[in-house]
C-alpha cells in the first residue's frame, strides 16, 4: 500500500535520531527520512508511494552504527 514499518531495537540505551535511507539498485537515494528512537527502539513508518517496482535497500544510521535491509516493492 505504499507504507512500511520499521521497528526492532538498535542497542542503544538513549533516545536518539536516526537517519533512515532507501536505495535504488543503481544506488540513487530515493527517499531520506529522519525519527527517533525511544529507550533504544525503533518503531516508524516509511512512505514509499512514488516508488517503482523492484528491488531497494533500507540503509538506517545512529550512533551504534549502521544497518542495510534488503527488500522488493511488488504491485
Amino acid at each position: 500500500n505504499g507504507t512500511f514499518s520499521v521497528t526492532g531495537s538498535l542497542g542503544l540505551v538513549a533516545d536518539e535520531e536516526v537517519t533512515a535511507e532507501v536505495v535504488n539498485m543503481i544506488g540513487q537515494v530515493v527517499y531520506t527520512g529522519k525519527f527517533m528512537t525511544q529507550n533504544g527502539n525503533v518503531d516508524a513508518q516509511v512512505q514509499t508511494n512514488n516508488l517503482a517496482n523492484g528491488q531497494y535497500m533500507l540503509n538506517l544510521h545512529s550512533s551504534a552504527g549502521n544497518g542495510v535491509v534488503r527488500f522488493v516493492i511488488e504491485r
